[in-house]
């Protein structure tokens, strides 16, 4: 008999692999014959180890009753490639995998409709496919369609659809289910926004109300408000797993040192002033990347100029490395201080005073106009990066709860005070 403890785990993959073949053409008769012959004496040859890539390796893990598992990482990391075995979509190459409970997917939304029956017919198929009885389906088939907001075409055929209708009913179906375990990939895109949040507000129930779900999104804000643990993927091997506000930090510190070794190319507009460098320095001169919620930041932009260009103005902004958007606007066009002329190799700072951005990783963008500001230099363009790390005395300053917001999507720091 199974211990208690044994019987809250809802899902065990033990030592799972993935591998997928890169090579779409077609084997010849030879071929397929080796890779079988191959297969039977468990040894890989030189061709089929350069024609495949492994998605999975060796990963285990484990999601107990009423958890809710976020799992996170870069592209191509495997995140997908986890929720697919699981929901059985593929098979591991090797290892196992057990699941205790019934399972739904949000992962290929309507993945069993059939094009030539209408979404009424397809709402049956699919809800039986799910593990509904029909007797389930018609009892839950009002609440299914007015979810999805498709009433007046439900007796279309779906191959007529939008493709946004298709996932909305596709959605709709899967999560009335109502499953033992549900498992979710990025459908927060589905639809347009009204619908994105009904997606939202759904799967935030399901989880509050103790369910079982298995949660991949590049958003980690709702990660971190959705899930008690969260498991880190990278290059199809798990990097960390733990408490979210453990596991968001080291993640997102380690997309912060990427960004911060990425180089940055400027192309200029004009052939007579290049752009050479672009540096950052504190209050005491001293270059660096990494600065501190409130230190003074001083952007250093060295450029060229192969003649004399008289009055340019450059223009630059701290932005959100996330979507791009200026927080912070440094503009010569506004402020009139533009240089009576550059000529040669020469160097352009511009410091900004207290900056109120809070940890994260943001980008410098710049542009440079003529003197007559009609003709540009310089088009707007990413410059180089830099950081805003964690201030040990700052974090003591939060309050109690398991997860502080420091990295939130809300960069900028002001003072506000509560009222009761």
């Amino acid at each position: 008999m199974p211990t208690s403890s044994e019987s809250d785990v809802l899902i065990r993959a033990d030592n799972i692999s993935k591998r997928y073949q890169l090579s779409a053409g077609q084997d010849s008769l030879k071929d397929v014959l080796g890779t079988w012959g191959n297969r039977l004496l468990r040894r890989e040859d030189a061709k089929n180890i350069h024609n495949h890539i492994w998605a999975l390796k060796d990963v285990s893990f484990e999601v107990r009753k009423e958890e809710a598992l976020g799992v996170i990482g870069p592209n191509g990391a495997g995140k997908t490639t986890i929720l697919k075995l699981l929901s059985k979509i593929t098979g591991p190459t090797t290892g196992s995998i057990n699941i205790n409970g019934r399972l739904s997917s949000l992962i290929e939304l309507g993945a069993g409709f059939h094009p030539d029956l209408t979404g009424r017919e397809n709402v049956f198929l699919n809800g039986v496919i799910l593990g509904l009885t029909r007797r389930e389906i018609a009892k839950k088939f009002d609440q299914i369609v007015e979810f999805a907001g498709i009433g007046p075409f439900i007796d279309m055929q779906v191959k007529r659809y939008s493709s946004g209708m298709y996932a909305r009913l596709g959605f709709s179906v899967a999560a009335h289910v109502r499953p033992d375990i549900l498992l979710v990939d990025e459908v927060l895109a589905v639809g347009d926004a009204s619908f994105q949040q009904k997606c939202y507000d759904f799967i935030h129930s399901f989880v509050k109300s103790g369910n079982t779900t298995v949660f991949v999104s590049h958003n980690l804000f709702v990660v971190e408000q959705l899930c008690s643990r969260v498991l880190w993927l990278d290059k199809g091997q798990i990097i960390m797993s733990g408490a979210p506000s453990k596991v968001l930090t080291a993640y997102l510190d380690s997309v912060d040192r990427s960004r911060l070794q990425a180089s940055t190319t400027t192309q200029s507009e004009h052939s007579k002033l290049r752009i050479l460098d672009v540096s950052f320095a504190g209050s005491n001169g001293n270059q660096k990347d990494t600065f501190q919620t409130g230190e003074n930041l001083t952007v250093e932009v060295k450029y060229h100029a192969e003649t004399t260009l008289e009055s340019p103005h450059f223009c630059l902004a701290l932005a959100d490395s996330q979507g791009g958007t200026p927080l912070i606007l440094a503009s010569m066009l506004v402020d009139g201080n533009a240089p009576a002329f550059i000529e040669g190799e020469g160097v352009i700072r511009c410091q900004f005073e207290t900056v109120p951005l809070l940890p994260r990783t943001y980008h410098v963008w710049g542009e440079v106009w003529a003197s007559d500001r009609a003709q540009m230099l310089l088009t707007w363009q990413r410059f180089g990066t830099f950081r805003v790390a964690d201030n040990s005395e700052q974090v003591e300053q939060y309050g109690g709860g398991s997860v502080r917001h420091r990295r939130a999507d809300a960069p900028i720091q002001v003072n506000y005070e509560w009222r009761y």
